[in-house]
């Protein structure tokens, strides 16, 4: 039997879950301002969550604690079986360009471009980013 589970991964940002949700290409649903949205799980079960990610008969929910963070939280089982991918594998990938997009975020907000981007061969992405001064 299924159910439930907590992925292992705490994040702060949002906006760049979004972000890291589209260039996963995966379609999700945002709850509006005080609202909730259902996540699908084993035999009609519902999770209430601020972001559904549809992944088939099964959704990954992205939930929101309240307390600045959210958990990603899934019925993986289902998730694995009907869609492929396991949570170590989803994990992995939104784990990367969520912070991918944390860190961009961050240099923007702080007056810094991005002024070259390279993929690695070991997967990683390295960042080059340059503040002007005044003149």
């Amino acid at each position: 039997m299924s159910h439930f589970t907590k992925c292992a991964l705490k994040l702060t940002n949002l906006a760049a879950i979004k972000k890291a949700l589209a260039d996963m290409e995966l379609q999700f649903t945002e709850a509006e301002q005080g609202q909730s949205v259902n996540v699908r799980g084993y035999r009609g079960d519902k999770l209430q969550a601020a972001i559904s990610v549809d992944m088939g008969r099964y959704d990954v929910g992205v939930v929101d604690n309240q307390d600045g963070t959210f958990d990603i939280t899934a019925d993986w089982w289902g998730v694995e079986t009907t869609k492929g991918v396991s949570e170590e594998e989803f994990k992995h990938q939104l784990s990367q360009r969520y912070q991918y997009h944390n860190v961009k975020q961050a240099c923007e907000e702080k007056g810094y471009a991005v002024e070259e981007e390279v993929n690695e061969e070991d997967g990683s992405i390295r960042l080059v980013v340059r503040k002007w001064g005044a003149e």
